[in-house]
């Protein structure tokens, strides 16, 4: 698996995570960004706005908190699910 399918991979999950969060009445997500390899979001589900970024689909930390950085190798759409329900990983 070369570097050009791990991009593709990424950005299939990144759109399909824009697309569904847009289709969805009270989302909690907002201001997607995306470039070369970092993925910039807004988090609305907690008491307030914190902003989320992403690069290579490893690292995810929170600009409120930069020492919170998770680690993970997971796909950006369970990213997604586990920072809308509060679930940590290792």
């Amino acid at each position: 698996m070369g570097m050009c399918s791990r991009q593709e991979r990424i950005q299939k999950d990144i759109d399909v995570v824009i697309q569904k969060s847009r289709a969805e009445k009270d989302c909690l997500f907002a201001d997607f960004r995306y470039s070369d390899s970092t993925f910039t979001f807004t988090y609305l589900g907690g008491p307030k706005s914190c902003p989320y970024s992403f690069a290579d689909n490893t690292y995810v930390s929170s600009s409120e908190n930069d020492e919170d950085v998770l680690v993970t190798t997971e796909p950006i759409p369970v990213i997604f699910h586990q920072i809308a329900t509060g679930v940590k990983t290792k």
